[in-house]
C-alpha cells in the first residue's frame, strides 16, 4: 500500500455539520480517479453520505498498516470494523436506501438462513461496506491511475 498516496486522497476529504450530523465530504478538486472511484462505489445509487464516510473510513484505515501489508489480508479486519454494532445504526442504514434490501438476500445466499435479524442486518451492512472497500482496493492497487 502506497501510505503516500493515501495521506494524498485523506486530504481530499473533509468534515461538515449538517444539522446534527457531521457528514464527510469532498474538500477542494479531488484527482478524477478518486471521484471515479467513488461514484463506483455508489453504483447505482444515489450520492450517500454512509457511502462517503466508509469509503473515508476504509481509505483511513489502509493508512494504519504499513506499506508492505497485504490488501486481501486486512480485507477482514477493516471491513469488520466498520459494521455498525447497535440496533438503530443497522435499522438507519437500511433505512437509508432501497439498494440495501438486496444485501439482506446476498448475505442470506452467501452465508445460509439467519435466525437472529439483527445479525442478518450486521452481515448484509458487511456485504456494502465489503462493496467499498474493492473499490478503494482497487484504487490504491492502481496507485491512482484509471
Amino acid at each position: 500500500m502506497n501510505k503516500k498516496l493515501i495521506e494524498e486522497y485523506l486530504g481530499f476529504f473533509e468534515y461538515k455539520q449538517r444539522g446534527e450530523d457531521t457528514i464527510t465530504i469532498f474538500k477542494g478538486e479531488p484527482p478524477q480517479a478518486l471521484r471515479d472511484s467513488i461514484m463506483n462505489a455508489h453504483g447505482e445509487r444515489l450520492p450517500s453520505d454512509w457511502i462517503f464516510d466508509k469509503y473515508h473510513s476504509i481509505l483511513d484505515a489502509f493508512g494504519q498498516y504499513d506499506d508492505d501489508a497485504d490488501i486481501d489480508e486486512v480485507r477482514g479486519e477493516i471491513v469488520d470494523g466498520l459494521v455498525d454494532v447497535y440496533t438503530s445504526d443497522l435499522t438507519a442504514w437500511l433505512n437509508e436506501s432501497n439498494y440495501n434490501v438486496y444485501y439482506i438476500t446476498e448475505a442470506q445466499q452467501e452465508y445460509g438462513a439467519q435466525e437472529d435479524g439483527f445479525k442478518l442486518l450486521q452481515m448484509a451492512q458487511y456485504k456494502a461496506i465489503d462493496d467499498i472497500f474493492g473499490e478503494v482496493a482497487s484504487l490504491l492497487e492502481k496507485g491512482g491511475t484509471k
